[in-house]
């Protein structure tokens, strides 16, 4: 899926080795909460369903990359519209998701670290 939106795993990883900046958001189906090992490092992990509730823990100060494990890259691209309607200018979502992030062998940490994200169970 091409849209404006669309940032490739190769610009991102051009975008960082030039120091640049950037915010992930880690857009989780909330009924796969539990099942994510790894993710982005420094990464916020927001449920699909709860996205607005974290308005506040995502800067509008620099570029923004929404992506996703699910397969396609329609939910990415939802929210990272979602996002702009919202106030974000620079927002972009990852072209083939959290996949195409680690094979441009880009940093990625356990769920759990990083940022305020932890792991639930027993849902």
């Amino acid at each position: 899926m091409m849209d404006e939106l669309g940032i490739s795993a190769d610009e991102v990883k051009s975008r960082m080795k030039s120091g640049e900046e950037l915010f992930f958001v880690n857009l989780q189906h909330h009924q796969d909460w539990d099942l994510a090992v790894m993710k982005v490092r420094g990464a916020l992990r927001v449920p699909d369903d709860r996205l607005e509730q974290h308005f506040a823990e995502i800067p509008r100060d620099r570029p923004l990359i929404v992506y996703s494990t699910c397969p396609g890259d329609e939910p990415s691209l939802r929210a990272a519209r979602f996002l702009q309607q919202h106030g974000w200018n620079d927002v972009h979502f990852l072209i083939g998701g959290f996949n195409t992030y680690c094979e441009a062998g880009l940093p990625v940490e356990d769920v759990g670290t990083g940022s305020t994200s932890k792991k639930l169970r027993g849902l």
